[in-house]
């Protein structure tokens, strides 16, 4: 799989944070399946910085590589909500570490775990009542779902999920008629 592939798969599962309509997505990479994974990688690397996305690897293994595209400005912004600080403060985040201090112990959190802690939904810019609720009702007795399980504000989350849905087919019909990625993807 070469470039056109790895532009499908951030398409079809971040086009939302492309767009900056999203905080961050979490995209796994099977890298065996690309030519030159970290080539690949890096040759999108200024695209990236010059439209305000960095890169985070959550998890890497020798096939599969776990990696957080965000917007920092809107990921800092989500992790100070006073709820997000209180979710994050009973986990063991400390308030005055950086955001780096903060992706590296969900990264630390993540290996410890072997698994999704829970509070990775707000690192993806989910709403810190979600995912509060997430982990009060262990998943369970949900409103609805779609990019995530909704615990309030069920009809205006619909209504998000639908623009995001809007904006991932939007953005995959334009890479399927050859516009290129670097020109998609919206800086904000």
């Amino acid at each position: 799989m070469g470039r056109e592939g790895f532009e499908q798969l951030l398409g079809f599962h971040a086009a939302p944070m492309l767009m900056g309509l999203k905080t961050a997505s979490l995209l796994s990479f099977q890298k065996s399946r690309f030519d030159d994974f970290e080539a690949l990688l890096a040759g999108y690397q200024q695209c990236f910085t010059c439209k305000g996305i960095s890169v985070f690897r959550l998890s890497e293994g020798e096939e599969y590589v776990l990696l957080l595209f965000y917007r920092e400005g809107a990921l800092r912004q989500d992790l100070a909500q006073p709820a997000a600080k209180k979710i994050l403060g009973r986990l063991g985040y400390r308030d005055d570490d950086t955001l780096m201090g903060k992706l590296e112990y969900l990264k630390m959190r993540m290996q410890l775990r072997k698994s999704f802690p829970h509070e990775v939904g707000l690192f993806l810019g989910y709403p810190p009542e979600d995912v509060a609720g997430f982990i009060q009702h262990k998943g369970q007795d949900f409103v609805c779902s779609g990019y995530w399980k909704v615990y309030a504000n069920e009809r205006e989350t619909r209504t998000l999920f639908e623009l995001y849905a809007e904006c991932t087919h939007d953005f995959c019909l334009r890479l399927e008629a050859g516009e290129r990625l670097p020109d998609l993807v919206r800086a904000v």
